[in-house]
């Protein structure tokens, strides 16, 4: 493998670009400053996940680095609780990432370690979440000026009970009309939340106002704001319609 040019400018940008942030994001990590490093760590991780899907033969990197992703999202979200057995259990799966594609180009993949460390990452999702059929407070809809405007009563929106009610109400409405997420009452809005709105923003245009410092980062981090406006309130929204 270490022959094929592709592998190998990829390892380049491993070594010059990815690995640096990544320890950049795990040094935030170890100083309590979870939010910032989790930021960082995203977009790397990412785009391993991402390109080594596409190369052959580093297929299991990919896999593996999913699952890590997936993990840290939970993190960020609170789904997991944040605890220092579980920071360094995320650490250790964040520097496996690295071990992984080592040996998958030198063609010795050690699959007992990946699968210990899933096995833990498993288990600390597991005890860490809450009932995955517990109810949301719902939302509350009314139009303005042609706009509809959803106001989310949840002060947590993670789970399928939280974010299923905003979707409900986004299908209600034409394709190609506007929206506007009232966040007043979030404190936390989880990026598969933010994915499953964002999901939607090809058909709709959808726009966020009020949102809370955590859940402004956790759009922002997974680039959500590509598909969602954010606006700092209300009126500014319709100021600058």
């Amino acid at each position: 493998m270490s022959e094929d040019p592709m592998v190998e400018e990829f390892f380049s940008e491993v070594n010059d670009k990815y690995y640096p942030q990544v320890m950049e994001g795990l040094e935030m990590l170890e100083g309590d400053d979870l939010g910032e490093g989790i930021e960082i760590l995203a977009r790397p991780l990412h785009t391993i996940k991402g390109v080594t899907g596409f190369m052959p033969g580093f297929e299991e990197a990919s896999h593996f680095t999913h699952k890590i992703e997936d993990f840290l999202k939970k993190v960020q979200a609170g789904e997991v609780e944040v605890n220092s057995h579980n920071i360094t259990l995320l650490q250790r799966g964040i520097n496996m990432i690295f071990q992984v594609l080592e040996q998958l180009r030198e063609g010795n993949l050690d699959e007992e370690e990946q699968e210990e460390v899933l096995a833990l990452i498993t288990e600390a999702s597991s005890s860490g979440q809450v009932e995955e059929k517990a109810l949301g407070a719902g939302v509350d809809v009314e139009t303005r000026d042609g706009v509809t405007i959803i106001r989310v009563k949840d002060p947590r929106v993670h789970l399928d009970g939280h974010f299923k009610p905003i979707i409900s109400a986004i299908l209600f409405i034409e394709p190609g009309d506007s929206i506007l997420l009232d966040l007043a009452q979030v404190l936390t809005f989880g990026s598969g939340a933010w994915g499953a709105v964002a999901s939607m923003g090809t058909t709709f245009k959808i726009a966020a106002c009020n949102l809370s410092p955590d859940a402004k980062q956790t759009l922002y981090a997974w680039r959500f704001d590509k598909t969602i406006s954010i606006y700092t309130d209300e009126e500014t929204y319709f100021t600058a319609q």
